[in-house]
């Protein structure tokens, strides 16, 4: 079966409405979001908070790529496109590189037809065996034995997001060593779990502690349960960030350690809760963040009674370890 691939750049307000739009495109499989990486990226320092950064959360701009098994008419989708585009007073969308007076303002829509790929094969191969520090990560398709000095965290290699491949993962991975060597917390919140990978880690190293796991996207905490399932441990909950399980997590003066692998505006609007919920001589673990991103994220914390205990930086990016004392 020929599969096509129609993609364009919408605003964050229109995403919701592009995406029931374009269900109705015929022989309609499928539609995705994707960061869109261009046009984001002038808002990446953190100077005005306003500027609302992440695939978790919310950008200026996606990219919608809709899945079609037979080929698009041209004509036909930028039609549709345009209908929706006009009711909304946005610039038009245009797919064939033709002359026109508006096309400076026009969005062009790109067409192209997917070749057939072993995609599972293609992301298995891309994760290749992670060793950071104590820890052995390693996909769920990989048989290989690892030393008995190393702490294995079997993930799910269906997935890409939080397979310790990425630089703010490795970073939350050696804090938590880093961590491990001066204190043993009780109670741990991974706040943004995606695949889960820094609970199960944490909870691997310090047995006796009780892990809460949660994250605003039903698929990162469906993913978390399983990755929990290969990794043969007991956590005591894995939840949606709403209000039907807030109570669930929300716990005044509860945790010892959090960490919240995200990006710098939700861990900046963050602050305040982090400081109800967590005890004295605790600490919180902050990442997902650009370089030049972390002074600003410690001057936030700094104002809720938080203090500088260590920077990691890998790459661009990089993790602060942040106590409380009071």
């Amino acid at each position: 079966m020929d599969l096509w691939s129609i993609s364009f750049v919408i605003e964050n307000q229109f995403k919701n409405l592009f995406s029931e739009h374009v269900e109705n495109f015929e022989g309609y499989l499928s539609s995705s979001l994707f960061n869109n990486t261009k046009k984001n990226k002038k808002k990446v320092l953190p100077i005005n908070i306003k500027n609302n950064l992440g695939e978790f959360h919310q950008n200026e701009f996606w990219t919608l790529e809709v899945l079609v098994q037979k080929k698009p008419d041209n004509n036909l989708v930028e039609m549709k496109l345009n209908s929706l585009a006009r009711q909304l007073s946005v610039n038009e969308y245009y797919t064939n590189d033709i002359t026109r007076e508006n096309k400076i303002n026009a969005k062009k829509v790109s067409i192209k037809k997917i070749i057939q790929k072993n995609w599972l094969n293609i992301n298995r191969q891309s994760f290749p065996v992670i060793n950071i520090e104590r820890f052995y990560i390693y996909g769920s398709h990989i048989r290989k034995n690892y030393s008995v000095y190393k702490i294995p965290v079997k993930i799910n290699a269906s997935t890409a997001f939080g397979t310790g491949s990425h630089a703010t993962t490795k970073c939350c991975l050696q804090a938590i060593n880093y961590l491990s060597q001066r204190f043993s917390p009780n109670n741990i919140l991974d706040y943004g779990c995606g695949t889960g990978i820094l609970g199960i880690a944490s909870k691997k190293v310090f047995k006796k502690s009780k892990v809460i796991f949660v994250d605003i996207d039903e698929d990162a905490v469906k993913l978390s349960k399983k990755n929990i399932e290969l990794n043969h441990i007991k956590v005591n909950g894995v939840y949606l960030t709403n209000s039907f399980f807030e109570t669930k997590y929300i716990k005044n003066n509860y945790y010892n350690l959090i960490f919240a692998n995200i990006l710098f505006m939700p861990l900046f609007k963050l602050a305040p809760v982090f400081k109800k919920i967590i005890k004295p001589n605790s600490f919180l673990i902050l990442s997902g963040l650009l370089k030049q991103q972390i002074p600003y994220i410690i001057n936030r914390y700094n104002n809720f009674g938080f203090i500088e205990e260590k920077k990691i930086i890998s790459e661009e990016w990089g993790s602060v370890i942040m106590s409380i004392k009071y």
